[in-house]
């Protein structure tokens, strides 16, 4: 039996978008999900904000993001389809076992381990 390694890792952001954004490339790099970084983007400025749906939060997103209103609606729907996104009443949100408080700290435990 091999020896484990522990490595702590610890970065702070400037605010709770930057740490959802970091949050949600870890989660895509790990689990193989090939997410874009106009996905990443979407789904870390929904977590925050709790939705994507209102009109206010979509041209909030095309501000900060420099994007399109077509843009956003292409890539809502792909994170729909890919399951990330989903509806809850009237509003898209981020699937709730994705979605921490990015209001406090954010622990992530990686394990990486092989067959052989």
């Amino acid at each position: 039996m091999s020896a484990v390694v522990l490595q702590k890792l610890q970065k702070e952001f400037e605010n709770r978008l930057q740490k959802a954004i970091a949050y949600y490339s870890i989660l895509s790099a790990f689990n193989s999900l090939n997410l874009q970084t106009r996905e990443i983007e979407v789904l870390a400025f929904a977590a925050t904000r709790g939705t994507i749906t209102p009109a206010s939060a979509r041209r909030e997103f095309v501000r900060i993001f420099d994007s399109s209103l077509a843009t956003l609606e292409n890539v809502k729907c792909r994170l729909i389809k890919k399951g990330l996104l989903q509806k809850h009443g009237e509003m898209y949100r981020v699937n709730p076992s994705i979605a921490p408080d990015f209001s406090g700290g954010v622990i992530m435990q990686i394990n990486l381990s092989s067959l052989t």
